[in-house]
């Protein structure tokens, strides 16, 4: 055996046998003193000259035993237990700052903590998939229009598919929910329609039952799906034999052959119930023959040992040869691949990001707050330092001892800062928007819990170091000399204090402002005019099942009975059918020709949104007719085809003309480009958020245009759940299996499209609160200590004639300075750090002078308030009780 491993043996004991080992080498520094004083009588000397004699030549037991327990090297374990201790025993004795600093510490520790776990849970934490570094995301780009992410055709994927070298498996995605009926109340499922190789590609294996096959997205195969988990639960019973059994959707006949794990999930959706094969879904099969309509999400699994670019260039080349055989459809469109991880992050990164920066200053704020405390303390602990260096101690272990202090105090707070995060963490989530917790929840778990022990130890350094440095570095003599209270402090102490004074009030300024920003842009984009009135507006989502509704005059049929009914009934007048709706619904962008009129620049297309819409529409909506007319119950099938447009469509395409009684060719798919007649112009919505301008929107009568289902819109003064109780008794009435689903009203659907600028600025504007009152706290304490350090200077003043006033003025005149310089570099800080939050501000500027002046304003009068309580306390001193004060 090795000597190395025989040392580490002997040191893993001599660290927890101790107590063994202390013994044995008492035995054997008694065995070895025994046998110099034996030799010592047998050359004629006395047992106590022996005795005397021996213990000369051993150099002393005591010595000899701290000299063998050094070389033991375990003597820091000791010496830790015995400062950490001591430090217990300090903070005891001082339970006031104990407990202001750990409440600070934990406040910026929790803070931290909370949002580090949104982070984690969105940018961090890896893909819940086996390999997922391998999952690619494919989209089709065609850069000369500016279109850079767009889905893929049918027919483009198939060619990825089979000409591809670089997939192990690549699989296409779309959905249609469907009605599930024969289980209990009629009700919508979220349906993913994938083709066989998708559930491959993400390497999730079935609970139950099998995958797709290749033969089942095949035409003509017999209908199967997959259930998850959830749904087999909650509408199944968990049924043990539901593989091979029989469910109804949308009137049709599935055989089940598999259950999916509850904990999988499909990138960039919130929730999955079924499963079916494209091809099995009636809403696809003529979608899938038109190779102009991109429609298919692609995700791939690359091979092993497979690189990004290896594969971006395989499919380049493949993307040309589209080029040559599909001119047509596919000049200029390109392919690019994306990491599955990228993709899902999204927009989400800079945010977060942002967030998670702002709680870091409030942090550094808090670690300011509680180095200031120590430093005040060092001062009344200065005699103390002074009598332990007179003893012996080395600055070293001076230093150790007060940052085990800090250290402990950083652990509590951290503890503490736990609990508050494991509360701000459920906060949160029912704050944070579902597209930032796509695949994963915001839990504090191990890694959370690693980060908040590395943050505490972190903070333990920071507000510790400088502190334990001075107190370290005390004079021993004039120490001594001093008496406790008049020691005062140093100038490098005060102008440190002061330092750290102007970084509180810098870094706070940096959080205002950023809280300001976002606030002032949060108001702005709510204050947006929408285009149409969503207040007393109740929507219901009407899904016809496609098996047994297939033609579009059904469609028309069912829609027609359902407003007659419901305009019949009480309240429920102001009736109208839309889709999609604005902000509650994803637009719909169709392609569209001016006859006559060809593009400006050739190869582009021209684009707006479609609405198909009854004559009560606008009426319920609030949407302003500018000119001509809208739509009426003329407007039939057997009508002449007619379109209602925007102001901004009508602005773009026909500037410096009148549009009504032009053409416009476009139809929904899979119809093809058919021409209405221009008969009216409409006010603009903002149909995508309210913080992008209106797009150019075409209306067209519902009878002429109808979808397989519809939007319900009722302005009433009847509450929602009145609403929907009577949608859902009417619609029952003509069909019992069509379900109700998606019934609240349009002014959520507005909360919700600014669910996140609402939580950006409801959290810094939080952080920015917090940060005001720690620097507040901050400012406080040092003017408060300073006071308190000069009152024998402030009594020989008052003495000597100075005023009340005087000093007030004076110690404010200091004050102010501080303030001042923090003031200037915060705004230097924050007109850099701003830049950042472009993206996230709506009309507001990164630089924008009302916010910078509000918040110097505020923070101003605050730091001032601050200083003024101790200022006017300093007034008040007795100059005969401040010549006495030592």
């Amino acid at each position: 055996m090795t000597r190395w491993p025989r040392k580490f043996t002997l040191r893993l004991r001599s660290l927890f046998h101790r107590w063994r080992v202390d013994r044995e080498l008492d035995d054997e520094l008694h065995f070895h003193l025994e046998r110099q004083i034996a030799a010592n009588v047998a050359v004629g000397m006395s047992r106590d000259q022996a005795r005397r004699a021996a213990l000369r030549e051993f150099g002393g037991v005591d010595q000899v035993r701290e000299e063998c327990a050094d070389m033991r090297r375990v003597n820091w374990l000791q010496d830790l237990v015995q400062d950490v201790t001591y430090a217990l025993r300090m903070l005891r004795k001082s339970p006031g700052f104990t407990i202001v600093a750990v409440l600070t510490l934990a406040i910026g520790i929790g803070a931290n903590t909370a949002i580090f776990s949104v982070v984690y849970a969105v940018l961090l934490r890896p893909l819940s998939y086996p390999h997922p570094n391998q999952l690619v995301v494919l989209f089709e780009a065609k850069p000369s229009e500016g279109i850079r992410e767009a889905f893929s055709s049918y027919q483009d994927f198939r060619e990825f598919r089979d000409q591809n070298h670089v997939f192990s498996q690549i699989g296409g995605r779309s959905g249609h929910d469907l009605n599930l009926t024969g289980h209990g109340d009629p009700f919508q499922v979220d349906t993913s329609d994938v083709t066989p190789g998708l559930l491959d590609a993400m390497g999730v294996k079935p609970l139950a039952g099998r995958a797709f096959l290749p033969e089942d997205g095949k035409q003509g195969a017999a209908p199967v799906v997959i259930l998850s988990e959830n749904l087999w639960r909650d509408r199944f019973g968990a049924d043990p034999h539901v593989v091979g059994s029989s469910v109804n959707l949308d009137m049709r006949a599935f055989t089940v052959i598999g259950v999916m794990p509850a904990a999988f999930r499909y990138p960039f959706l919130t929730s999955e119930q079924i499963w079916i094969p494209l091809q099995q879904d009636p809403l696809f099969g003529p979608w899938m023959n038109n190779p102009d309509l991109r429609w298919l999400g692609v995700t791939a699994r690359l091979k092993p040992g497979v690189s990004l670019a290896k594969a971006q260039a395989e499919i380049d080349a493949i993307s040309v040869r589209l080029n040559r055989k599909f001119p047509a459809q596919d000049k200029g469109w390109g392919a690019r691949l994306a990491p599955l991880q990228d993709q899902l992050v999204g927009n989400a990164k800079t945010p977060l990001l942002v967030l998670l920066g702002s709680v870091g200053l409030v942090l550094l704020i808090a670690c300011a707050n509680v180095s200031n405390l120590l430093l005040a303390r060092a001062t009344s602990r200065a005699r103390e330092i002074a009598v332990r260096i007179a003893l012996g101690a080395g600055r070293l272990r001076i230093v150790r001892q007060l940052l085990a202090e800090s250290a402990v105090l950083g652990l509590l707070g951290g503890a503490a800062g736990v609990l508050l995060a494991y509360w701000g963490v459920h906060g949160l989530s029912s704050l944070v928007p579902d597209s930032l917790t796509q695949l994963h929840a915001i839990t504090v778990d191990t890694w959370v819990l690693g980060f908040a022990f590395a943050l505490s130890v972190l903070a333990s350094i920071l507000f510790g170091l400088a502190p334990a440095l001075f107190a370290a570095d005390s004079s021993l003599t004039s120490t001594l000399k001093e008496n406790t209270a008049r020691g005062g402090e140093g100038g490098g102490r005060r102008l440190t204090r002061g330092v750290l004074a102007v970084a509180e009030i810098a870094l706070a300024m940096v959080v205002l402002v950023a809280a300001g920003l976002l606030g002032r842009s949060f108001l702005t984009l709510t204050s947006v005019n929408p285009g149409f009135d969503p207040d007393h507006v109740v929507k219901a989502e009407v899904d016809l099942p496609r098996f047994e509704y297939s033609k579009p005059a059904q469609w028309t049929a069912f829609a027609d009975d359902l407003l007659r009914r419901l305009q019949a009934q009480p309240g429920m007048r102001d009736t109208a059918v839309g889709i999609p709706l604005p902000l509650a619904n994803q637009s719909v962008t169709l392609p569209f020709d001016i006859p006559g009129k060809p593009p400006a620049r050739a190869g582009t297309n021209r684009t707006a949104d479609y609405v198909a819409a009854s004559p009560e529409y606008v009426h319920v909506m609030g949407i302003p007719l500018l000119r001509g007319r809208w739509i009426d119950e003329q407007d039939r099938p057997s009508a002449p085809l007619v379109t209602v447009i925007s102001e901004a469509l009508a602005h773009r395409y026909f500037p410096n003309e009148d549009p009504i009684g032009k053409q416009l060719a476009f139809a929904f798919p899979p119809s093809s480009a058919l021409r209405r007649e221009i008969v009216g112009i409409v006010g603009d919505v903002r149909d995508r958020s309210l913080g992008q301008d209106p797009p150019p929107t075409m209306y067209v009568p519902y009878a002429q245009a109808p979808f397989w289902g519809a939007e319900i819109v009722t302005r009433s003064n009847l509450s929602a759940g009145a609403v929907a109780t009577t949608i859902r008794s009417q619609v029952g009435q003509i069909d019992k299996n069509v379900p109700i689903i998606d019934v609240k009203a349009m002014a959520s659907a507005m909360d919700t499209s600014v669910a996140q600028p609402r939580f950006r600025a409801w959290l810094v504007g939080l952080f920015g609160v917090i940060a005001l009152i720690l620097a507040a706290a901050g400012i406080f304490g040092v003017i408060s200590y300073s006071v308190a350090c000069r009152t024998r200077e402030i009594g020989i003043r008052m003495a000597l004639g100075a005023t009340p006033a005087n000093v007030l003025r004076q110690i404010l005149g200091e004050s102010a300075r501080f303030v001042l310089v923090g003031l200037a570099a915060g705004v230097a800080i924050a007109l850099g750090v701003t830049r950042l939050l472009a993206s996230m501000l709506f009309v507001v500027r990164p630089a924008d002078p009302v916010t910078f002046c509000a918040v110097g304003i505020l923070l101003v009068s605050v730091a001032l308030f601050a200083c003024y309580i101790p200022a006017r306390r300093a007034t008040r001193v007795d100059p005969i009780a401040a010549l006495r004060h030592e």
